[in-house]
């Protein structure tokens, strides 16, 4: 089968691409021809035997993004449907796709082309994913352009997507994806044969593992750690990954004074990462934004690990009490407050790691899921509905709207 993957920001390195980098090494050992369309530059990728891009030129208005990006932009569409022309793609895979979503999924749309999607985030149900301030009038506009920008990007990907594999209830529920073309689907995650030994338990160390930006709320948590009492007051935190809020979390870990309590890592490989999941007690993610399925939290689980993450989205079903902690987004004094809690007890912390690994054994196999991918692929392919079985519960439907 002929397959064109789409992902608006590939080189960003998040669970998005993470995914789509090991679902492209899936489907060779499976002797599919693969593409890729995204934005910006070309990814280059070995087992890719088609690689297409657009690069946006941007104005300098911010009136004329938000019509390209809300409206339509006939430059990019023209792109697609040539990549789709050169390629010849018998299904459309799309990872996370947030800007230009009423062009892209149009494109698809008119050309008749199977189109899977599996949403890896809140933001085609969000309107301000990036919990930017939008204050005064100003403000009101953007939240009425959001709004309205939003709504056309779902219609656009609910006419396109023949389905939609939801790593969680909470993300079908929550997007209210349609049922009949929605089955749950986890993401897979590589089993560990052996866990790492469980580290010393003083002083307690932490682990961030993700993207520097705004969104993942490392400055809440630097500010939970510097408020907090107990065994928090004495831990260690080690943050892995990179983005735009690097140097303004350097400012602020100087301000806190917590130099000599938090190392930044940066961006890790695989090996190093894996060390840094041993060396940890508690894997911390801070998120302002619902998270899905975040990989980090699924990683240090299969190591054994547990892990403390916001009560909204997807996390609740992946750290009910018996598998980890929970606090509320945004909130840094509740996020000290769980720290707390979570490191006053050694043992509940080896306790939950180890549920938590059964857990994820459990539900992330990999063998499954790729398994069930290609079988989704040959299914929309044939015109085949989804079967009534795996269909996501109609009643996940009936929360938020």
């Amino acid at each position: 089968m002929r397959v064109l993957h789409l992902h608006d920001a590939p080189r960003i390195r998040g669970g998005a691409t993470s995914y789509l980098l090991r679902l492209i090494e899936e489907a060779h050992h499976r002797d599919h021809v693969q593409g890729l369309f995204c934005l910006d530059e070309p990814f280059e990728h070995p087992l890719l035997a088609f690689q297409g891009h657009f690069a946006y030129s941007w104005p300098t208005s911010a009136l004329r993004r938000r019509r390209d990006f809300q409206f339509g932009h006939e430059p990019l569409a023209a792109a697609l449907r040539e990549a789709l022309r050169a390629f010849r793609p018998d299904l459309v895979h799309v990872q996370n796709w947030l800007p230009f979503r009423t062009t892209v999924f149009p494109v698809l749309w008119r050309a008749r082309i199977p189109v899977v999607m599996t949403p890896h985030d809140y933001t085609l149900g969000d309107p301000n994913p990036s919990r930017q301030e939008l204050r005064g009038l100003q403000g009101l506009g953007r939240r009425i352009f959001n709004a309205w920008g939003l709504s056309s990007a779902r219609k656009a990907a609910f006419l396109a997507v023949r389905r939609f594999l939801a790593p969680t209830e909470a993300l079908a529920r929550d997007l209210r994806l349609p049922p009949d073309r929605t089955e749950l689907l986890r993401l897979p995650i590589a089993p560990v044969a052996e866990p790492p030994p469980w580290p010393d338990d003083s002083p307690p160390r932490l682990l961030f593992a993700g993207s520097l930006f705004h969104s993942k709320g490392v400055d809440l948590l630097l500010q939970a750690l510097a408020r907090a009492g107990g065994p928090a007051a004495e831990a260690r935190l080690e943050v892995a990954g990179e983005g735009d809020r690097a140097g303004a979390l350097l400012e602020l870990r100087h301000a806190l004074g917590l130099e000599e309590r938090v190392r930044f890592l940066g961006h890790l490989g695989s090996q190093a990462l894996d060390e840094a999941y041993g060396r940890a007690h508690l894997l911390v993610l801070p998120s302002r934004v619902p998270e899905n399925s975040p990989l980090t939290v699924l990683e240090a689980g299969a190591r054994g690990r547990p892990a403390l993450a916001p009560a909204a989205g997807g996390v609740p079903e992946l750290l009910p009490p018996d598998r980890g902690w929970t606090f509320r987004p945004g909130d840094a004094d509740d996020l000290a407050r769980s720290l707390e809690r979570a490191l006053a007890d050694p043992a509940e912390l080896r306790r939950r790691g180890a549920a938590l690994r059964a857990w994820v054994e459990d539900t992330c196999s990999p063998e499954r899921h790729w398994r069930r991918v290609e079988e989704v692929w040959r299914e929309v392919r044939q015109g085949l509905p989804i079967e009534p079985a795996r269909r996501t519960d109609s009643r996940l439907h009936e929360g938020r709207r």
